[in-house]
């Protein structure tokens, strides 16, 4: 079996990805800038430094990418506040992998207030440890926050699963050299060796979880 499950939180594990829909298009519309689909795919897995760059590109530089960052984590703090909305499965999901012993962990591309913000909603909180984009000096889409997670849990990384959605995020995760199953809402992804994709967590028993850990650990073995 994995040593490890690692989770991505927004639009993996609650289904945020409409808040922050709404309240990037709201912001952007008050500055007269009218926000598509096609920004908001652009903006898809963050991290934020990346959005806000790319809202300020929008804005012709003004107002500036860090001003914009402070606003979005104002609004979605509010948002996020009031109430979160889990993905279809995930809650159940995380009870089957305490029910099995292993470690968890969320590893988010979000500051960290907005995921402790997300955590104080939690009735049980199955995670041993989170990582936020501002815990260690690189976020996605590079690799050392599922690396870092992986490290405080005692895993090995090449022997844990990773659950993503966004191609910032699986890119984050692919690299990390970790087993990857994507749950994509928004774009396509084609299946690897080590790369499974599904529909939701809703779609996962634990046999798929035993028969995903035999062909990593017989993938492992071709690339020893």
């Amino acid at each position: 079996m994995f040593e490890a499950v690692l989770f991505d939180m927004d639009g993996l594990f609650i289904d945020s990805e409409p808040d922050w829909h709404e309240a990037e298009a709201a912001m952007m519309k008050s500055y007269g800038y009218p926000w598509q689909d096609s920004d908001q795919l652009q903006c898809l897995g963050g991290p934020l430094s990346r959005v806000s760059e790319y809202m300020s590109k929008c804005l012709q530089g003004t107002p500036s990418a860090a001003l914009l960052a402070e606003q979005i984590i104002a609004e979605m703090d509010i948002r996020l506040k009031s109430r979160i909305s889990y993905m279809p499965g995930a809650i159940e999901f995380s009870q089957k992998i305490l029910d099995l012993g292993l470690p968890q962990a969320m590893v988010s591309a979000s500051p960290r207030s907005l995921v402790d913000r997300v955590l104080s909603h939690f009735k049980n909180n199955h995670f041993q440890t989170t990582v936020a984009s501002g815990d260690i000096p690189r976020t996605k889409p590079f690799p050392d926050p599922y690396l870092h997670a992986a490290k405080v849990l005692g895993a090995d990384i090449s022997k844990s699963i990773i659950f993503e959605d966004s191609p910032t995020g699986l890119k984050a995760a692919k690299e990390s050299g970790a087993f990857v199953v994507a749950i994509p809402k928004f774009f396509s992804i084609a299946e690897e060796p080590r790369l499974k994709v599904i529909k939701s967590f809703v779609d996962i028993e634990i046999t798929d979880l035993e028969l995903w850990s035999e062909a990593n650990h017989y993938e492992l073995d071709k690339l020893s």
